[in-house]
């Protein structure tokens, strides 16, 4: 009745945890998750329950119920992004693709969230100190960015020095993983952080509407205010809903065309993945596959151009690729060989076409 799609429930093992507890009261924590979930499922048919489980992958399956998905409907991979931070830090592929293999397979109606940023502060409790202080060294030098030791309390744009480039490929890596995406607000206009507020209160500036006093989120006084507004180049006056919407070549048309493919591409929700070889360790090459639908994400995490030559064998000749974030396609040759052009920073998302297929594209 409010419009509301479901619940993020925070730091679910500490929810759960019963430690202490002398009686059978709670013999079976995940119990109370199936109810739960049972009970929405009631409520609302398509509610879903997003869990905060900070945990590696194995331990991580619990929390969904196993085999029969029925306790929290999606999880956070928090071990991908913060390989996927790590990735970004050294221009390698390899964490990330790594974490994503690693990852385990989940029941029909389970999924993985993937996200960038989250209300918290980045959090890279996971990566080992020398990777952590690698992370930090790139997006975070200053011990005014850190927290807690084991995070940074900044927002993506400015981690990247607001390179258009590089924030939009990292967007455009992001919808392309399998999984869920979610966007933390402010994200889809390309927000900056506030580092004059305490601790994790520097993501959680107001949302920037207009260039309007205090970004059209409010009109009482700064002081007011429950944290105070982006500042610099991040302000209202230059990032806000109201002139990104009218405007093509925005990062919120950007981000709306992305989410326009994902939903055009359930393979990427349901499918299998698979890491294609490139010789540019700083291409990640991945395909999601479903039934006879095929995607093939192509991201360079490079300043530098490659071409990516990829072998792909199992197509039939005359298969094409076809490009859905802007006009064009690329043959596939009759021996499954191809070169794909990246410019630096550069992102590709290529349906794959056989001769005969019916899918619009």
């Amino acid at each position: 009745e409010l419009g509301l799609s479901g619940f993020r429930v925070d730091a679910v093992p500490f929810f759960l945890e019963t430690t202490g507890v002398g009686d059978h009261r709670f013999a079976d924590p995940h119990a109370y998750l199936r109810e739960l979930r049972a009970f929405l499922g009631r409520r609302s048919g398509d509610g879903i329950l997003l869990g905060e489980v900070n945990l590696p992958h194995k331990d991580q399956q619990r929390f969904f119920g196993g085999a029969d998905g029925d306790e929290l409907t999606m999880q956070f991979d928090f071990i991908a992004m913060q390989r996927l931070y790590l990735s970004l830090a050294r221009g390698d592929a390899a964490p990330l693709a790594k974490a994503l293999t690693d990852r385990p397979a989940t029941a029909r109606s389970s999924q993985w969230a993937t996200f960038l940023r989250n209300h918290d502060e980045l959090t890279l409790e996971k990566l080992t100190e020398e990777e952590r202080q690698e992370v930090f060294g790139a997006f975070g030098p200053d011990p005014d960015m850190q927290l807690y030791d084991r995070g940074l309390r900044r927002r993506l744009p400015p981690m990247l020095d607001g390179d258009p480039r590089r924030v939009r490929m990292a967007y455009s890596l992001l919808f392309s993983l399998p999984g869920t995406p979610v966007l933390f607000y402010g994200e889809e206009i390309g927000m900056g952080e506030n580092l004059a507020a305490e601790g994790r209160q520097a993501v959680r500036t107001p949302m920037q509407w207009t260039s309007g006093r205090n970004g059209g989120f409010s009109t009482a006084r700064r002081d007011r205010l429950p944290n105070p507004v982006v500042e610099g180049g991040f302000s209202p006056e230059f990032v806000n809903v109201q002139d990104q919407r009218r405007d093509p070549g925005s990062l919120f048309s950007f981000v709306r065309l992305l989410v326009e493919r994902y939903r055009d591409c359930p393979e990427l929700g349901w499918g299998e993945l698979a890491i294609l070889d490139t010789p540019q360790t700083s291409v990640l090459a991945h395909t999601c596959t479903q039934d006879d639908a095929c995607l093939l994400a192509v991201h360079n995490l490079s300043p530098e151009p490659a071409t990516v030559p990829l072998s792909m064998k199992h197509l039939p000749a005359g298969t094409r690729l076809v490009d859905l974030l802007e006009s064009g396609e690329t043959a596939v040759g009759d021996d499954g060989a191809v070169d794909l052009q990246l410019p630096g920073y550069g992102y590709r998302w290529l349906r794959v076409v056989r001769p005969g297929d019916p899918r619009l594209t």
